[in-house]
């Protein structure tokens, strides 16, 4: 299965800009072929189309996000795409786009970029990115989100989710998505990924920052939430 998508001719690196997000009109639906000037381009989806109704009456989300972000991707091959309505799963692992009414899998991508602002909260730049080296059961192709980076240095979030069975007292059963998060540090000068534990031992990891024991005690963090963790490597 083939879906059109347009070219954008410039350059841009995702690792720092993210496309600012707009609302799909009322009553509109994504389409998943964004129509602007210029030539189109092919690019390839996987032929399995995505079967919402096996989420039927499972509580929670498989999506990162449940609105469509407007996104900007980058392919392996180097194409770039703006504007393409995307979701996130995070229980499989893949960037879904709307066609022909239905859910498909983006393949070939190297990297999605959008702003997202929920309700009442300031705009968030999310990065999704792939073709980081295997560990565990993770390939290249695993699609990791960029929380904070610093010179050759990312820090890195994977949604584990999975579908759980909790039992109620004196009710049925309830189906239900869980996510856990897994945290990774990746040295693009080493081309090493670890897994970290959100704690005060995270600060081992940057032991050629000259600085970095310094700004962690002006932080006066534990490094138990993430939040602390990015403002740590923004600061460094």
């Amino acid at each position: 299965m083939r879906i059109l998508l347009v070219p954008i001719f410039f350059a841009l690196s995702v690792s720092l800009n993210a496309q600012t997000a707009s609302k799909l009109p009322l009553g509109a639906k994504p389409t998943g072929v964004p129509l602007q000037q210029g030539s189109r381009m092919d690019m390839f989806v996987t032929n399995r189309a995505i079967d919402v109704s096996q989420f039927n009456g499972i509580e929670g989300s498989p999506f990162l996000s449940e609105e469509y972000q407007q996104a900007f991707i980058k392919t392996k091959t180097g194409e770039q795409f703006n504007n393409a309505w995307i979701k996130f799963s995070t229980y499989s692992n893949e960037i879904l786009l709307e066609n022909a009414s239905q859910l498909v899998a983006l393949t070939n991508v190297d990297s999605v970029s959008y702003v997202e602002q929920p309700d009442n909260h300031e705009k968030t730049n999310i990065i999704l990115k792939t073709g980081y080296p295997s560990i565990e059961n993770k390939t290249a192709e695993t699609i990791y989100q960029i929380l904070a980076y610093h010179k050759d240095l990312q820090f890195l979030k994977y949604y584990q989710t999975k579908v759980e069975t909790v039992k109620k007292m004196g009710m049925p059963d309830q189906k239900t998505f869980v996510t856990v998060p897994q945290y990774y540090i990746y040295s693009a000068a080493g081309k090493s990924m670890k897994r970290i534990k959100l704690n005060k031992s995270i600060i081992d990891e940057f032991q050629d920052y000259p600085n970095a024991r310094k700004r962690a005690t002006d932080l006066a963090t534990n490094f138990k939430d993430e939040g602390d963790v990015i403002m740590f490597i923004n600061g460094l």
